[in-house]
């Protein structure tokens, strides 16, 4: 993996967020107070690593590949390798491949997703054939949820159920769900498109978060500049591979986030990124 060579480390903090660019996973049980999030590079995919001040571990997404499993390990305690939580935004390939090793490994608690029977692959029906094998319990992803991990709260913002209902693709059930930490925030989308954003706006949600992980891999069928406007992030994070076929990210998503002041960081060009946010330390920002 890109991130995990003896790198450069880049620090920078925004609004009490501190964020270590380079990928080295590591865990230090004197900072107790310390939410660490790793962005990891899964190429052209998502996978996302949180691990809490009280030491429960919560995944969201898992890359295409099958090697995930390993990534998270490189991440979490060697003393603490329990999955408290897997979140599972949508099908696509790009987001699930990686989870089935990990549900399949034993280790996983529970599972919040939302079950697709208009999605038919090989891909996603290993994936749920092992959660069904591990019996992993299956809660099933709505609007106005809350989990609290200690002082860490996800709160999910979509979908409802008539947005679930009224979904044409895998992507509009993607599900949006918010990291909240003090006075920190994270806004992770999965590939919600534009007509998404749209309803979570809509439905008065309070998306505004310091750091946004960008939606659909900076599509430009993602991230309006009214929902960026909304969100108003200070760190905007593009998990997205080198050299894609897609266009991403699209010229016009980075040109917004820099319109609402977002700084920009992108695993196809920093390997993983590693957030930290912190309620109690303040360090002065290191540009690179």
């Amino acid at each position: 993996m890109p991130g995990t060579s003896s790198t450069r480390r880049i620090v920078f903090l925004a609004c009490g967020v501190l964020i270590l660019l380079g990928g080295i996973g590591f865990w230090s049980s004197r900072e107790p107070t310390t939410l660490r999030v790793w962005f990891a590079d899964v190429g052209q995919g998502d996978g996302t690593i949180i691990r809490t001040p009280s030491r429960e571990t919560i995944i969201v997404d898992g890359g295409k590949q099958n090697d995930f499993l390993r990534e998270v390990d490189d991440h979490v305690p060697v003393t603490d390798r329990t999955i408290d939580l897997v979140v599972v935004t949508h099908a696509d390939a790009d987001h699930v491949t990686g989870l089935t090793n990990l549900i399949a490994s034993g280790r996983v608690q529970a599972v919040l997703m939302n079950r697709d029977a208009t999605v038919k692959t090989k891909t996603y029906a290993r994936l749920l054939a092992a959660i069904d094998d591990q019996h992993v319990p299956v809660l099933e992803a709505q609007a106005g949820q809350v989990f609290d991990y200690g002082d860490v709260r996800l709160r999910v913002l979509w979908p409802t159920a008539l947005g679930l209902k009224s979904a044409k693709t895998t992507n509009e059930r993607s599900v949006v769900v918010k990291i909240s930490f003090g006075s920190q925030d994270m806004l992770l989308t999965g590939d919600a498109p534009d007509t998404v954003e749209q309803q979570v706006l809509k439905q008065g949600s309070d998306v505004a978060a310091e750091v946004l992980k960008v939606g659909h891999h900076g599509s430009g069928h993602s991230s309006t500049l009214a929902f960026l406007q909304a969100v108003q992030p200070t760190l905007g994070v593009i998990s997205v591979g080198a050299k894609n076929n897609y266009g991403h990210p699209a010229k016009r998503v980075l040109n917004d986030l820099q319109r609402v002041g977002a700084r920009v960081e992108r695993t196809d060009h920093l390997g993983d990124i590693l957030v930290l946010c912190t309620i109690t330390v303040c360090i002065p920002s290191v540009d690179h």
